[in-house]
């Protein structure tokens, strides 16, 4: 299937040659009006513009060969910078890797690792028939929070950049092998605006992050991954990002996305990408 933007950058490199062609045809008539140049004649022979024989050209109208040489360099010159710019879009926007990156969509809140420290866990695989080398991530928690000030909605979205999670580089992930992300489950977070942020998903959300003391109506949390590297097979570079809900709250009423227990143990290969959804 063509990418979205596939017709729209078409179109506006069709538009761009047929002003830029317009263009010459017109400031050619304009310079040249002897030649009584047709505009099919000007597009069809493009850069190769032949005057007529009997056109009564003074070589010594050294003002109006200047013309001349100057529209069709500005038409040559325009034609250049359109086919540079839009195979440039062209190639950056449609020639990738089609990488099939799969991750679950829910994560398990899980103790079975280490029973003093939760969890969360992401499974992810590779079904891109190629081997995928030099992956790394990076994962951040989004926190959203609405305040009711004077019966009006206020809502404040912060990121926290989370650093004690593995695998945080895969230098050769291969084909259908199940891989697990570990982010703590109950690790303190901070950025320039809050220093000791608790992030413990599965405990009821009392700490704000937009004003201390203050109790949000509603938050809202999730991570943010971002998976990089390079297809072996292309030797292009993809750029992948992932949305995982953790949890939310309204009021007291409290609600994990995450489910409880653990991944089930899956084989060095897997056949099918439901399988990275199985639990116990």
């Amino acid at each position: 299937m063509f990418h979205r933007d596939f017709f729209k950058i078409t179109a506006l490199y069709t538009f761009g040659i047929v002003v830029t062609l317009g263009a010459c045809w017109m400031m050619l008539g304009l310079a040249l009006p002897d030649a009584k140049l047709d505009l099919l004649q000007t597009i069809t022979s493009a850069f190769g513009i032949n005057l007529p024989n009997n056109m009564p050209l003074d070589m010594s109208d050294e003002a109006r060969l200047a013309a001349v040489v100057m529209i069709i360099a500005m038409m040559s010159i325009g034609l250049v910078i359109l086919n540079v710019f839009f195979s440039a879009v062209i190639t950056a926007r449609f020639i990738r890797p089609r990488v099939d990156l799969v991750l679950s969509k829910r994560g398990v809140l899980s103790t079975v690792w280490n029973a003093s420290m939760p969890y969360v866990l992401v499974r992810m695989s590779n079904f891109y028939p190629a081997d995928l080398v030099d992956v790394s991530l990076n994962i951040a928690l989004t926190v959203e929070e609405t305040h009711v000030i004077n019966g009006t909605p206020d809502t404040f979205r912060t990121y926290f950049t989370i650093e004690q999670f593995t695998p945080q580089r895969i230098l050769v992930m291969e084909q259908k092998m199940p891989w697990s992300i570990a982010v703590p489950g109950d690790i303190l977070l901070s950025n320039s605006k809050t220093r000791a942020y608790p992030f413990r998903p599965g405990k009821v959300i009392v700490d704000s992050i937009a004003k201390e003391g203050m109790k949000p109506a509603t938050v809202k949390r999730s991570l943010q991954i971002l998976i990089q590297g390079t297809d072996a097979r292309s030797y292009s570079h993809f750029v992948i990002h992932k949305n995982i809900a953790i949890d939310e709250q309204d009021g007291q009423n409290y609600t994990l996305h995450l489910h409880r227990g653990v991944f089930k143990s899956l084989p060095l290969q897997i056949s099918d990408a439901a399988q990275l959804e199985q639990y116990a």
